[in-house]
């Protein structure tokens, strides 16, 4: 009996989740391919942009780190050594980039070349939602 509960409660973290993922892209096709505003109904005016940039940077930042931990570490490690043998794994700083990549894209102006440059980063965090989604098709949920 608790095995169909455990699946649920997986298949609800899961939903949760693809949810929480696909709103950084929604977003950032919304405002900067349609220019429509995702956050109209918040009525912000002052500050906007100055928010988004703050959180363009730090979505930049953070997306870096977490590429550099988790992607380009562990390759440098099995390129040097042959194998993943005794490899201590570093934890990045999962989703808050995806947060920031969000903020970004529903606060900046409408640009294209900021909406590609948003998916760019978002898909290269390497602790981001994409990377969760690459983890749980990979190794089940």
């Amino acid at each position: 009996m608790s095995h169909g509960k455990k699946n649920k409660e997986d298949l609800a973290s899961l939903i949760i989740f693809v949810i929480l993922g696909v709103l950084p892209p929604a977003a950032i096709v919304a405002r900067h391919f349609m220019e429509i505003d995702p956050l109209a109904w918040l009525k912000i005016d002052w500050g906007r942009t100055v928010i988004g940039y703050i959180s363009l940077i730090l979505a930049i930042l953070i997306c870096l780190f977490n590429f550099y931990i988790s992607i380009y570490v562990p390759w440098e490690y099995k390129r040097k050594h042959g194998s993943m043998k005794d490899f201590a794994h570093f934890s990045g700083i999962p989703i808050l980039g995806s947060i920031f990549v969000f903020c970004a894209g529903a606060l900046l102006p409408p640009s294209i070349y900021i909406g590609i440059f948003l998916y760019l980063i978002y898909v290269f965090d390497g602790n981001g939602f994409p990377y969760i989604f690459f983890s749980l098709i990979r190794y089940g949920y």
